[in-house]
């Protein structure tokens, strides 16, 4: 089991799986995402949407993307609602 300091939605794996990696499994786009954002929180500051309803993390490790989410209610975690594409990614190209 992997334990991150986020709630990653179903929504948002998939989302990670259909505009970054397809070839991957939901588990193993699951694992790249918890891992990606635990690096990121050490340094990148998190920053509010455009209208303000939810925050954004720019992840700049091997999978480059940004991750939106909501803040947690007292004692749970935030929740990824959903990752958009960022920059090119050094491992997103498709697979061979």
């Amino acid at each position: 089991m992997f334990v991150g300091n986020f709630f990653i939605t179903p929504h948002a794996v998939r989302q990670f799986q259909n505009r970054i990696a397809p070839w991957l499994t939901y588990e193993q786009a699951l694992h790249i995402g918890i891992a990606e954002l635990n690096a990121a929180l050490e340094v990148q500051e998190q920053r509010p949407t455009e209208n303000g309803k939810a925050f954004y993390i720019r992840v700049n490790g091997d999978w480059q993307f940004r991750a939106i989410f909501v803040a947690g209610e007292e004692g749970t975690k935030p929740a990824v609602i959903t990752i958009l594409r960022s920059g090119k990614g050094k491992k997103r190209k498709k697979q061979s």
